[in-house]
């Protein structure tokens, strides 16, 4: 990053650095103030850097450690990261093979995910000159839980937002044709995708809002923008392109499948369960059969109007 990226998405603040970043209409504020070590973002995420000055959803103090103890029992172990309960929150452990067993870095969350802890490993880390504290997967898995809490859920799913704020879901697992469309209608329409893999769901007053994310897929499209969601369509390949329309009371489960959840945490799941069913009655889905070219977006465009 250049030193007038650097400056546009950097604040110093007396000795700390502040970087405020949007994911989902949240507003995570990190403060670092780790002499010698400066913030510095990484591509994915400088899209996502929020200007305001208003107050943060979440705040996360970022400090060195000297050790780590025990975290206890594992919830939740995924090889390049393990979770552990910590008093009524939640405690996330990183490791790489590069610097050994012990973990490099350790994030500790209050229940809520509104504040937070990161805590680099400064035997391992201290030759570093520049470091995203926040880097992939702890801002997911962050973001992740705070929904789960209440908030929302995010989808396996390309977004797109048309110029009059509706917003549609291309939701699907890895393979399924994600990336593939959103690079049609960027090429073809000169659209707005969202994300061509990971999108965010919340709902308002006025019904369901989908988000933007930095976790791209293999097309490298992400916006930090959001619409109103208008329809949902599974997509599948297809040897022609049709829309089935899906009964609501199915369709929760589907979207459940394609969802990030803390499948180790029984109310979360519980609420996102019930997020997607309130979701699936309010909103249309459609299986989307599709063949990879120009004329699935030119059949959506005549049978649904988009």
């Amino acid at each position: 990053m250049g030193e007038l990226a650097i400056a546009e998405s950097l604040c110093e603040a007396s000795r700390s650095q502040i970087v405020r970043l949007n994911f989902g209409g949240a507003i995570w504020e990190m403060r670092s103030a780790l002499p010698g070590l400066r913030v510095e973002l990484d591509d994915r995420t400088r899209e996502f850097v929020s200007c305001g000055n208003g107050p943060a959803d979440a705040v996360i103090d970022v400090c060195w450690s000297e050790s780590f103890p025990d975290p206890g029992p594992t919830l939740f172990d995924a090889g390049l990261w393990r979770a552990h309960a910590s008093d009524d929150g939640i405690l996330f452990d990183f490791f790489t093979e590069r610097l050994g067993p012990s973990p490099y870095k350790r994030a500790i969350f209050d229940a809520n995910f509104n504040t937070g802890q990161v805590l680099l490993n400064r035997c391992l880390l201290q030759d570093l000159d520049s470091y995203y504290p926040f880097e992939y997967p702890l801002d997911e898995l962050a973001s992740m839980h705070r929904l789960a809490r209440g908030r929302g859920v995010e989808l396996h799913s390309c977004g797109l937002a048309m110029p009059d704020d509706r917003g549609f879901l291309f939701v699907g697992h890895s393979g399924a044709g994600k990336s593939t469309l959103g690079k049609l209608w960027v090429k073809h329409r000169q659209a707005t995708i969202l994300s061509d893999d990971r999108i965010i769901v919340t709902r308002d007053g006025n019904g369901y809002l989908i988000h933007g994310t930095p976790w791209h897929g293999e097309a490298g499209l992400a916006k930090n923008a959001d619409a109103r969601l208008k329809a949902i369509f599974l997509i599948q390949h297809g040897e022609k392109n049709e829309t089935i329309p899906v009964k609501s009371s199915g369709s929760s489960a589907e979207l459940l499948s394609r969802s990030f959840v803390p499948w180790y945490r029984p109310n979360d799941l519980s609420f996102t369960l019930d997020f997607l069913q309130r979701l699936t009655t309010t909103v249309p889905i459609f299986i989307f059969r599709c063949v990879p070219d120009v004329s699935a977006i030119e059949f959506l465009e005549h049978k649904h109007a988009l």
